[in-house]
């Protein structure tokens, strides 16, 4: 499907906000093949003859692009660039840690993820504005908090940058989006931060 650009944030009990900025372009699916429903929001399944006129839409579009497209073409390269960040007080060594952690949120929205076709790359920004507990247990306790919220604001942003995108139709091919094959939408739980969060 075609990739957008997505974003949210939450805020965590302490106050620290952590937030997500995602372009999404990824060799793998969004989209569960087998019941149409996102990888990051399996319990929204669209009605079965919605997902089968998709598959359908989906299959013409790749006979047109097919069509337009030279064999002796390259397979496309994709990736999935985000920037993850807090105003918590994170050392350069956390914030590359938060930036990990935050893979696992692209691993719940795509399947699969990383792969060679792929060049994603997630960076960690931390403002250090809000500091974290001086003491352990505390800090440590805090700094995990952080590093959770990471990967699922990330895995929201994704669903965000999908249900935002617009299909397009070029002389390299027809890349449909969600909205035309299931319908426009608002972010289920997998996509939309609880209440007070953006």
């Amino acid at each position: 499907l075609k990739g957008g650009v997505g974003t949210t944030s939450t805020r965590l009990p302490s106050g620290i906000t952590v937030a997500a900025l995602v372009a999404v372009n990824p060799s793998g699916e969004v989209v569960d093949p087998g019941t149409g429903a996102l990888w990051a929001e399996p319990h929204r399944v669209p009605p079965a003859e919605v997902h089968a006129a998709a598959l359908r839409a989906v299959e013409e579009a790749r006979r047109e692009t097919d069509r337009l497209t030279p064999n002796t073409l390259a397979p496309p390269m994709n990736t999935t660039l985000a920037v993850v960040a807090t105003d918590a007080a994170l050392d350069p060594a956390r914030a590359r840690r938060m930036a990990m952690v935050a893979h696992d949120g692209l691993a719940r929205a795509i399947r699969p993820v990383h792969l060679l076709g792929d060049g994603d790359t997630v960076f960690g920004l931390a403002t250090g504005t809000r500091r974290l507990p001086e003491e352990e247990p505390a800090r440590s306790a805090e700094t995990n908090a952080v590093l959770a919220a990471g990967a699922d604001v990330l895995c929201r942003a994704v669903v965000r940058g999908v249900l935002a995108a617009e299909s397009v139709r070029t002389p390299g091919g027809v890349f449909l989006s969600h909205r035309e094959l299931y319908g426009a939408r608002e972010p289920g739980d997998g996509g939309k931060a609880p209440a007070g969060e953006g």
